[in-house]
């Protein structure tokens, strides 16, 4: 198993694994932009509750994570995606990402790797953005009806 981190610098999300990836938000993490070496994508939910997400390039989306449907870049059988309100868990034939948002805010996020898996970092960045942008939401939500309630 291989631990990987993802840190904020700069307002922009870094990924440590040694390859240069980054992932930049906007201020309600509606949509982002992924770059790795091997390219730039889009990211962003695609529907209004952010339950599913997708990362977006010039030749397609490799990468859709929704619990309904998964699917990301390689061979192997189907991925399943399993978001939660802490972390959220990949899974594709015994392969493992498991990403756990960190506890206070502007924490490192982790991400524990079990297996091979091809266009790690877009993988890794597009899960840290959807676990992300549902707490994003959800904090949203909160601030609108406690602001509602007291007005």
């Amino acid at each position: 198993m291989t631990t990987l981190t993802v840190r904020k610098q700069d307002g922009v999300f870094v990924l440590d694994s040694g390859a240069h990836a980054s992932l930049r938000t906007g201020w309600t993490w509606r949509c982002g932009e992924i770059r790795t070496g091997t390219g730039r994508w889009t990211v962003a939910p695609t529907d209004r509750r952010r339950i599913g997400f997708t990362a977006q390039g010039e030749h397609g989306v490799p990468v859709r994570l929704d619990p309904r449907r998964s699917h990301v870049p390689g061979p192997g059988g189907v991925a399943h995606w399993a978001p939660g309100r802490c972390g959220g868990e990949l899974v594709r034939d015994g392969h493992r990402l498991a990403v756990r948002l960190p506890g206070r805010r502007g924490g490192p996020i982790r991400v524990d790797v079990t297996g091979e898996w091809a266009e790690l970092e877009l993988v890794v960045l597009t899960a840290c953005f959807a676990l992300t942008s549902q707490r994003r939401r959800r904090t949203l939500i909160m601030m609108a009806v406690v602001s509602g309630a007291s007005g």
